[in-house]
């Protein structure tokens, strides 16, 4: 037989356990929800980086297009109005281009490369947020059965020291 504490004690750890396995599927909840928001934070950030490579894309394609077009109409004016040799006009203003060129191209590496850095940033930050979540420790099964048995040995012990008290 025990005693009242000893069963109070025995109760109490068995609570005390169903509380920490409780506090610890709420973590879990939360941590998976983190984990969502990170994934969605990410999504939208490639998605953005995306978004704006194609935007990059779009304004070389245009500024190509442009210079292309006004090189050409020089070379046609210039040949038209009988200035020099034909050959040297063209390639003076082919050297105009390939520089015209030369400046879309690279901002657009440039661009590609500010792109590439923002991707690994992306992750980065998504990676943070799983880095930053803490796992909850489980309580452990071994520890609350010590804690019954040994509340029911100290019970079941000043129960006995009880009994030879009273004889």
């Amino acid at each position: 037989m025990c005693d009242v504490q000893s069963a109070i004690a025995v109760v109490g750890a068995v609570q005390g356990y169903r509380e920490k396995k409780a506090q610890n599927k709420a973590i879990r909840r939360d941590q998976d929800t983190s984990r969502r928001n990170a994934d969605k934070g990410y999504m939208h950030d490639l998605n953005k980086i995306d978004q704006e490579k194609i935007n990059a894309d779009m304004e070389r394609t245009k500024s190509e297009i442009s210079i292309k077009a006004e090189r050409e109409k020089e070379i046609a004016q210039t040949t038209n109005l009988g200035f020099g040799n034909g050959v040297k006009i063209v390639q003076s203003i082919g050297q105009l281009y390939d520089a015209d060129w030369l400046e879309v191209t690279s901002s657009y590496d440039k661009d590609m490369q500010l792109f590439a850095n923002q991707k690994t940033e992306a992750f980065a930050n998504m990676s943070k947020t799983y880095n930053s979540l803490t796992p909850p420790l489980e309580p452990s099964r071994t520890g609350l059965l010590l804690d019954v048995a040994s509340s029911a040995s100290n019970g079941y012990y000043q129960n006995e020291k009880d009994k030879k008290a009273k004889v």
